[in-house]
């Protein structure tokens, strides 16, 4: 007898467990619910509208994100050597490479006339809205160092005619 109760628990267990599965990916199934359950908590998901940057995602909590002409286009990992005498910066990329920025990379080493972009860089919150602006004019890139393991663009530093803070 206590096997089946254990059985019946663990079938239990496992609906709840299911139960609360579905109600984070926003499924909805008609099944009854014993009157002894607890009562159903309502999940919100938050969808991007940027193009599909996900700022609460664990692998792109980063505090930065790169614009270029205005549209949202990857997070970078970090910004470092801001030379205004140079008129250079260093970007690390994040984990996940936009197809616009290496596009962007590619037109740069071509010497094509689409190199030159307003480049933004954005200071983040925990919310990923940004709260401080680096305006780069006519910036490209310069110079790319490429990752060991994969051979893509890591990190780029960038060239630029003008600079302001936003």
């Amino acid at each position: 007898m206590s096997r089946f109760l254990g059985g019946r628990r663990a079938a239990r267990a496992a609906g709840a467990v299911s139960a609360v599965l579905l109600a984070l990916t926003g499924v909805v199934v008609g099944t009854a619910v014993p009157a002894t359950a607890a009562p159903a908590v309502a999940v919100r998901v938050a969808l991007p509208d940027d193009g599909g940057l996900n700022p609460g995602d664990i692998l792109t909590g980063h505090n930065f994100i790169m614009q270029l002409d205005g549209q949202s286009v990857e997070y970078i990992a970090e910004v470092s050597g801001l030379d205004p005498d140079n008129h250079t910066v260093t970007l690390s990329r994040g984990l996940f490479h936009s197809p616009i920025v290496q596009r962007w990379i590619d037109d740069a080493i071509a010497g094509r006339e689409g190199r030159l972009k307003n480049m933004t860089i954005g200071i983040c919150d925990y919310a990923g809205n940004i709260v401080k602006r680096y305006n780069f004019g006519g910036a490209f890139v310069e110079k790319i160092v490429l990752d060991n393991a994969t051979h893509e663009p890591s990190i780029l530093t960038v060239r630029y005619f003008t600079f302001n803070i936003g």
